[in-house]
């Protein structure tokens, strides 16, 4: 400590303020680390809340005392404690995202209430818990739901409920067949309503589901180019794994039916004829008599020995009749084309040429040859179902891409390459630094560096033993002496200056010393006296 005081006091004041200065901002470094330090990372709660909604949980924060920061519209809070906290607000109902459902019937009452109003609430119920169920879809940001309902009338027939569903989604489009699964939950929920008579309406792209078209009829192409983005990567694989990436482009577009066509096809066969009714009939008669005196046949015929002695005949008649009724044959087919249903599939695809590399190294390139255009093309057709009878068009060419020009340098790893990137610790390794280096210049550099004393400083009594004008006595006479350089700005020790100077001016300096010592003891005497 003594050296530290004296170090301070041989200090200039322009130092002493500097080291000061130092030594506060000091200070104020480390308090601001040790406050970065202890204070918590801030993560996030909920953002995007409607402002009663986020009241409540503010309001519920504060009971809990749990800090919180509010950011425009998101809340954030301590990292560590974001997760506890969700499931203790869950266990609240917060967030409540601010539709109401069936919770509504419970605050009506028996009394004073009409049906109407009974009516108008119990809808109003079932929309809310409608977007209940909607927004339970991650998918989904935004829903609303709206049911019309006409009043029962007595002599009203046909009448049949219809809705609409507003929803928007985190990112993309709604695609078709998440609009049928909404347009099947609302029509099955709401009695006697038919999923025709459901609207999806995206509050980005507008009308996904048109009311009154069929449950596989989307307004727009987006099923269409979903599917054509499947059919368009699938080529684009199997053409990689052969010619290489980057050698082949495909392009895949669908067309779709706009109109509804119902075709029914009736076809005759006339080589073929199938029976559909039979009928036989069969009829015997038989009867025998005498000679009677009746006119026959056989009484003109001339008289036998046979006939002599009895006089009989006989007759007995069959027939048979049958009837087959016969019919051509004939087919009756039946086809519905709905709205959106895949008219015509056109497939192009586009190959670059093949790379052959010579017996000297050197690289040229050559169309691709028939064989393996013809297997392009059965793997194409497989891949997008070929049909033939639908109109379907694959062409594939082969031709000569363009090199690409090089531009730029070649990316290589940095010096820093080898470290993560991570601000927050950067900037506090930057603080520390600076504060370090001001501490060890400004303040550790001052104290443990001992200045050296000026020889003017030293008390020196005045010589006039030694005669002459000069006054030995002081530093300033040293000075007079040419072979004596001056000591105002002399780096070396004063200790060291005086020993040199005693070694040059043995005389002088023993005078000088003399004139030290008599001074003292006269002081000394008249001390005692």
């Amino acid at each position: 400590m003594i050296q530290i005081f004296n170090s301070w006091n041989m200090l200039d004041p322009q130092k002493k303020i500097v080291v000061v200065l130092a030594a506060i901002a000091t200070l104020v470094a480390f308090f601001g680390l040790v406050r970065v330090v202890n204070t918590p990372s801030m993560a996030l709660l909920y953002s995007g809340l409607d402002s009663a909604t986020s009241g409540e949980i503010v309001a519920s924060l504060e009971q809990k005392a749990i800090p919180f920061e509010i950011r425009g519209d998101a809340i954030y809070i301590d990292s560590t404690e974001r997760d506890q906290a969700r499931l203790s607000l869950a266990s609240e109902g917060l967030p409540s995202n601010g539709i109401a459902g069936y919770e509504l019937l419970d605050s009506l009452s028996g009394f004073g209430t009409t049906s109407q109003m009974f009516d108008a609430a119990y809808w109003r119920a079932k929309e809310g818990e409608l977007a209940r169920t909607i927004l339970a879809s991650v998918r989904i940001n935004m829903a609303r739901v709206h049911i019309a309902n006409a009043v029962q009338q007595p002599f009203s027939r046909g009448v049949e409920p219809s809705a609409s569903v507003t929803v928007s989604v985190r990112s993309g489009v709604l695609d078709v067949g998440q609009a049928e699964a909404i347009r099947y939950l609302v029509a099955a929920a709401v009695s006697g309503m038919v999923p025709e008579q459901v609207a999806v309406i995206d509050t980005e792209y507008g009308v996904i589901l048109h009311p009154g078209a069929p449950t596989n009829q989307g307004a727009g192409t987006g099923g269409l180019d979903v599917r054509a983005q499947e059919l368009r990567e699938n080529v684009a694989r199997l053409l990689t794994a052969r010619v290489g990436a980057g050698n082949a482009v495909v392009e895949v577009m669908i067309e779709a039916r706009t109109e509804s066509e119902t075709i029914t096809e009736r076809i005759l066969d006339p080589e073929r004829s199938v029976p559909i009714s039979s009928d036989s009939e069969t009829n015997t008669e038989s009867s025998a008599g005498g000679a009677s005196g009746a006119v026959t046949v056989a009484s003109n015929l001339p008289d036998t020995g046979d006939s002599a002695g009895g006089g009989q005949n006989s007759r007995s008649q069959s027939q048979s009749r049958e009837r087959v009724n016969y019919e051509i044959s004939e087919t009756v087919r039946e086809r519905v084309h709905r709205p959106g249903d895949i008219a015509r599939v056109s497939v192009a695809v586009l190959i670059n040429h093949e790379t052959v590399i010579g017996t000297n190294g050197e690289t040229s390139t050559e169309p691709r040859s028939g064989a393996e255009i013809a297997a392009f093309q059965a793997l194409v057709q497989s891949a997008v179902g070929f049909n033939a009878e639908r109109g379907d068009v694959i062409t594939i060419e082969t031709m000569q891409f363009p090199a690409p020009p090089v531009l730029g340098t070649m990316v290589s790893g940095g010096f820093l390459s080898g470290y993560a990137f991570n601000l927050p610790v950067i900037l506090q390794m930057a603080a520390l630094a600076l504060v370090t280096l001001a501490l060890g210049l400004f303040v550790v550099k001052p104290i443990l560096t001992n200045p050296a004393q000026q020889l003017d400083q030293l008390p020196m009594a005045p010589m006039t033993a030694l005669g002459g004008t000069a006054g030995y006595g002081t530093a300033g006479a040293l000075t007079e002496f040419s072979e004596v350089p001056a000591l105002e700005n002399a780096p070396k020790d004063p200790v060291e200056i005086l020993r040199e100077t005693i070694a040059k001016r043995s005389e002088e300096s023993g005078h000088l010393l003399r004139n030290w010592i008599e001074t003292e003891a006269q002081n000394q005497k008249e001390q005692v006296t």
